[in-house]
């Protein structure tokens, strides 16, 4: 009887919450710099697994790990970096949305970068793997 009450609760105490996903704590990087000539756009394009945990690290340092919802689909979250010139090494990964990108870039000024989760089932009408994409902007993207 005791394990059906504690049971209970722990389904009421996720339903309440919204998810059943952990807050992740938050991220203390050197490179997170509000005045930062590097903007990196982050965004979970999946309805199919919404919120995706989302890791970012440059140069093997953590500098976003958190959980994004897809929402409209049409939002990114800013993070505004300082990075130096040359170039650098860039790993995402999500252990929720089984996904791992390795790539590198160069920084030659200011510059945006947009990450993006994307993962479609194959009952959806255009099935698309669980994978990231990433591409760097010598100008702000717009999106439409």
């Amino acid at each position: 009887m005791r394990r059906q009450t504690l049971g209970f609760l722990v389904a009421a105490v996720v339903s309440i919450s919204g998810c059943g996903d952990p807050k992740l704590p938050p991220v203390n990087s050197r490179l997170l710099d509000p005045q930062g000539g590097f903007t990196l756009l982050v965004s979970n394009q999946s309805f199919a697994i919404t919120p995706v945990d989302i890791r970012i690290e440059i140069d093997g340092e953590t500098v976003v790990h958190e959980y994004f919802e897809v929402g409209n689909q049409h939002n990114w979250k800013a993070y505004r970096l300082s990075l130096n010139p040359g170039q650098h090494t860039l790993r995402l990964s999500s252990a929720k949305g089984r996904a791992t990108l390795l790539t590198t870039f160069t920084v030659t000024g200011k510059h945006w970068a947009v990450v993006n989760y994307w993962y479609y089932p194959k009952s959806h009408d255009n099935p698309t793997p669980k994978h990231f994409s990433f591409d760097v902007y010598d100008r702000a993207p717009s999106f439409g």
